[in-house]
């Protein structure tokens, strides 16, 4: 447990088009056995994945290096990559199995279809965030894709 490697991308609007900001979150626990969530969590949701992603504390919750933001919060701060967050609904976020070998913002416009269109098309393991959740007791965040 708290093995794995994801690439979490937050999506920054801009007028010059989308951002997509790399967080590399080393020792989390992804789950994408289906059989498994649905078990747990019923097939209502259709979740492909359950990212388990613990936190340290730092005046805030701290994990990959970096501080935790509300959606909100992160859109308005001022240097969006030393922080993450995790944002659902039609302006959502998404993880990748793996680290993302650059720590540089990708830009949208760079992909015909935008960036998330082409790691969908192009590899395994790609997950739009659809919920998340923090919890305190035990710090970690759970985060579901689909």
């Amino acid at each position: 447990m708290y093995r794995d490697t994801v690439t979490l991308f937050n999506r920054r609007r801009g007028k010059d088009g989308d951002v997509w900001y790399p967080t590399v979150l080393e020792g989390v626990d992804l789950n994408v056995d289906q059989a498994a969530i649905a078990a747990k969590y019923g097939s209502q949701g259709a979740y492909k994945a359950k990212l388990h992603v613990r936190y340290g504390w730092d005046a805030g919750p701290v994990a990959g290096g970096k501080r935790y933001l509300t959606p909100l919060l992160w859109q308005a701060a001022e240097d969006p990559a030393a922080a993450f967050t995790f944002t659902m609904g039609e302006f959502f976020d998404f993880f990748i199995e793996g680290a993302w070998p650059d720590t540089e913002p990708v830009q949208d416009s760079a992909f015909p279809g935008g960036f998330y269109d082409h790691l969908n098309k192009t590899r395994d393991g790609v997950y739009a965030v659809s919920s998340a959740q923090q919890y305190s007791v035990i710090p970690h965040f759970e985060v579901f894709g689909k």
